[in-house]
């Protein structure tokens, strides 16, 4: 499924990147993150599976209250001509933390009421996104679609994610303003981008300006995503970072196209003292463990004609994804997740 942006992209999002591996760090305070690096592997593929927005798909912008792209059939998402301008944010304000935010790898709200309603909001790309469910086990699937199945009746997941977003177009679209609306004191936000923030040939167009999807991992990508860390923190939610899943290239190489904007978020998790899911490293592992068998198809995206998708999952694979997102939050002490 191919996805179309407002005014069209020059290259298709959620494809492969072509930056390397890089090392990781030890483990320190990032839940799952291991103590050395996997080995590196062959470059990721493309792909052209497109994700489809959730009906609620929302969004956010701190330039402007425009509403975010709507959804399109299966086919992907289009944005509308009243999308908030693309002008790049200065940096983003040092809220200080409110009580129960999480440090990185440290207890993500731990002392909150295990027992109060809250809910439990996603920002993030094709790789979280809803898709329609077929009754087939091979439908595409996002793993913020499966969480609802390992997260305790108190907590509701709000999945805002979108296919081909970077962590700078959700803004630009309105859509992170969309979740500030909702989200109230006590509220969780994971946020994941990486997987079309490292495209260094796609743009995206709003109100007639032509935007890079390339976000540097060291410098851009580092100040819009705090820009969804303060506004949480601001609100008294507790943001948690989940770094990007890595491309089926990491299936028994160790591959891990992803990592530069994964080893980015962990390093903000460290810095700005918010809790990190290392979805990456647990499935770089977990793909370089069931090597050779099970074979890819029942991780990832079998397309029509027998292909394997490079970047996007089937419902086996989603589901998997989630319960690695879960075991993450259960490491940072959050207490709305199943044992």
């Amino acid at each position: 499924m191919a996805m179309s942006a407002s005014g069209g992209t020059s290259a298709r999002p959620d494809s492969a990147l072509a930056s390397g591996d890089s090392t990781l760090p030890s483990a320190g305070r990032v839940s799952g993150a291991p103590t050395q690096a996997p080995a590196a592997g062959s470059g990721a593929p493309s792909n052209t599976a497109g994700a489809s927005a959730p009906s609620n798909a929302a969004g956010s912008s701190a330039q402007s209250s425009a509403a975010g792209a709507s959804a399109a059939g299966s086919g992907g998402t289009t944005t509308p001509s009243s999308a908030a301008g693309a002008s790049a944010p200065s940096s983003a304000a040092g809220a200080s933390a409110q009580s129960g935010a999480a440090g990185s790898g440290g207890s993500a709200g731990a002392s909150a009421d295990p027992n109060k309603p809250l809910t439990v909001f996603i920002a993030s790309d094709s790789t979280a996104s809803t898709y329609k469910d077929t009754g087939s086990d091979n439908d595409q699937a996002g793993w913020g679609q499966m969480l609802p199945e390992v997260v305790k009746k108190v907590a509701k997941v709000d999945t805002r994610a979108i296919g081909g977003r970077t962590a700078r177009r959700f803004i630009d679209e309105g859509r992170l303003d969309e979740i500030w609306e909702a989200i109230k004191t006590g509220d969780y936000l994971l946020v994941q981008f990486g997987t079309n923030d490292g495209h260094r040939s796609a743009t995206y167009e709003i109100n007639g300006m032509t935007i890079p999807y390339y976000l540097d991992p060291a410098t851009d990508f580092k100040t819009y995503v705090r820009r969804y860390i303060a506004g949480a923190k601001e609100r008294g939610a507790v943001p948690v970072l989940v770094t990007p899943p890595p491309r089926n290239s990491a299936y028994c190489t160790g591959g891990n196209g992803t990592n530069a904007h994964a080893q980015a978020l962990r390093e903000l998790g460290e810095s700005d003292d918010v809790g990190v899911v290392d979805l990456n490293m647990k499935t770089v592992q977990y793909l370089q463990a069931i090597c050779p068998e099970p074979s890819p198809p029942d991780f990832f995206l079998q397309r029509a004609d027998g292909s394997v998708d490079g970047t996007h999952f089937q419902e086996r694979g989603a589901r998997k994804l989630a319960d690695f997102v879960a075991e993450g939050l259960h490491e940072l002490s959050v207490t709305w997740v199943q044992d």
